[in-house]
């Protein structure tokens, strides 16, 4: 019985040993900053909240900091990635909000190159009076991005509101389990579980990424019509503010020419136009570059620095024709003396 009982804890022991060796060795050797299921990790972890109001689930802390992929991060008083802004706008500025997700939010992109911060930059630059701040957060479909909205948006009166859409923003709600030991404070186990998924998704066990995305835009799906609703609740909230509303088209950017999804592009550009709104295909202002010199990482294919600087080049005279409008109508968003 004695003897049972020490190899039983000699067992245990190897065993504990080798996961704290595991942990270890992820911490102090695979963790660069910039292993992307870490990355999201200590995004989880540092930067967003769980939110308990059903269309949410989750959300920015307030006055966050954390470096994720090698740049800094911080959210301000509103838990945007953005400087701190006033509630109001000064007279005469046109101020524009940017929403979205993670291609918004500028995934691996320091702030300055986010396409958010260089619309604004660049129509400051040539004398517009404007300011605007940056909504996106990381795993949100469109529900999610027009539930912060009229819930912290909204109340900061935006003058344009600018909706980047992704083709998983089709996506039905997240479930949020509840996190185990592990799942908060192992990073070997973060690592393991992501492997994992990974080999399930090459050997057949889940959908590939273009059935994944495909089958999101099914008629029968559930996430698509959440969306289709999401979008004219944009366009209702739009209208109840006396904003201007466009929605800019961010492509997927694993193949560009040709591109995979033309038809879903084709289907979200109708609902858009349908409910009275612009929409902005981006495509146009990649598809002659390398895919891959777009990409965060070679395994994550977020916009980098490159692709958020043509976004924002594409997006500019759109916004430019805005706030020539609300120059006239409004004394808005004109040109400084």
């Amino acid at each position: 019985m004695k003897l049972a009982l020490k190899n039983a804890l000699l067992v245990l022991s190897i065993c504990l040993v080798c996961l704290l060796a595991f942990e270890g060795m992820t911490r102090l050797i695979l963790d660069d900053g910039m292993l992307y299921e870490l990355e999201m990790w200590k995004y989880a972890r540092e930067v967003k909240i769980r939110d308990l109001q059903a269309d949410l689930g989750h959300r920015h802390r307030k006055n966050s900091e954390a470096q994720l992929m090698g740049v800094p991060v911080r959210t301000n008083a509103f838990g945007f990635r953005s400087p701190e802004i006033s509630e109001t706008a000064d007279a005469g500025i046109a101020r524009i909000a940017f929403v979205g997700d993670s291609t918004t939010f500028g995934w691996g992109v320091a702030e300055q190159e986010t396409f958010a911060h260089q619309v604004v930059a660049a129509l400051a630059a040539v004398g517009r009076k404007v300011d605007g701040f940056n909504m996106g957060v990381g795993n949100y479909n469109t529900a999610q991005e027009l539930a912060l909205f009229r819930d912290a948006g909204a109340r900061m009166k935006p003058d344009i509101v600018v909706l980047s859409y992704f083709i998983n923003d089709a996506e039905p709600m997240p479930y949020y389990a509840a996190s185990d030991w592990l799942d908060e404070h192992s990073a070997a186990w973060v690592v393991l579980r992501y492997r994992l998924d990974s080999l399930a998704r090459q050997f057949g066990q889940s959908p590939d990424w273009k059935r994944y995305y495909r089958d999101l835009y099914a008629p029968d799906s559930a996430g698509w019509a959440q969306t289709q609703k999401a979008l004219s609740g944009f366009a209702e909230a739009a209208r109840d503010l006396g904003a201007r509303l466009v929605v800019f088209h961010i492509p997927e950017l694993r193949e560009l020419k040709p591109y995979p999804f033309d038809d879903v592009t084709a289907k979200v550009r109708d609902v858009v136009e349908s409910r009275g709104v612009t929409f902005i295909d981006l495509l146009p202002a990649v598809e002659g570059v390398d895919p891959a010199t777009l990409w965060v990482t070679v395994p994550d294919p977020h916009p980098n620095a490159k692709a958020a600087d043509a976004f924002a080049r594409y997006m500019v005279p759109e916004i430019t024709s805005m706030l020539d409008d609300l120059c006239r109508n409004k004394g808005k968003g004109c040109r400084g003396e």
